[in-house]
C-alpha cells in the first residue's frame, strides 16, 4: 500500500516537474517570438516608410515633368498627405476602435491557439504519466 502511494507521489511530482518545465519554456518561447516580431516589424516598416518616400518622390517629379514646373508635382504630393492627416485626425476615435477591434481579435485568436495547444501538452503529460504509474504498478503486481 506504501508502494502505491510513494509511485503516485513520484508521478505527482514528475507531472508538476513537467508542467513548471513547459511554463518556462512557453514562457521563453512567447518572449523570443514577440522579440522577432518586434524586430521584424522594425525592419519591415523601416523599408516601407523608405519605399514609401521614394515612390512619392518620383510621383511628385513625374507630376513636375507632366505639369511643366518645378514645385507643383510637390505641392500636390504634399496636399495629398496634409488632406490624409486631417482625415486621421479627425478620425481618431473611428480609426483607434477599428485598430483596437483588430488588436483585440488578433490576440484573442492567438490565446485560443495557445491554451488549445496547452491543454493539448497536458492531456498528453497526464496520459504518459498514467501510463507510467500503470505501467509500474503492473510491473510490481507481477512480482
Amino acid at each position: 500500500m506504501l508502494e502505491k502511494l510513494d509511485e503516485i507521489r513520484e508521478g505527482i511530482f514528475k507531472y508538476l516537474e513537467a508542467r513548471i518545465e513547459l511554463f518556462k519554456l512557453e514562457t521563453r518561447n512567447k518572449v523570443e517570438e514577440g522579440v522577432v516580431h518586434a524586430v521584424h516589424g522594425v525592419i519591415l516598416g523601416f523599408l516601407a516608410t523608405i519605399t514609401t518616400i521614394f515612390l512619392f518622390s518620383l510621383l511628385a517629379a513625374w507630376l513636375n515633368h507632366v505639369l511643366d514646373s518645378r514645385y507643383l508635382g510637390f505641392l500636390i504630393v504634399a496636399g495629398f498627405f496634409m488632406v490624409l492627416t486631417i482625415i486621421w485626425a479627425l478620425g481618431k476615435n473611428y480609426f483607434s476602435g477599428s485598430i483596437r477591434k483588430m488588436a483585440y481579435g488578433m490576440i484573442k485568436t492567438q490565446q485560443e491557439k495557445k491554451a488549445q495547444e496547452k491543454t493539448d501538452a497536458i492531456s498528453e503529460l497526464r496520459e504518459q504519466t498514467e501510463a507510467s504509474i500503470r505501467q509500474s504498478y503492473t510491473e510490481r503486481s507481477v512480482e
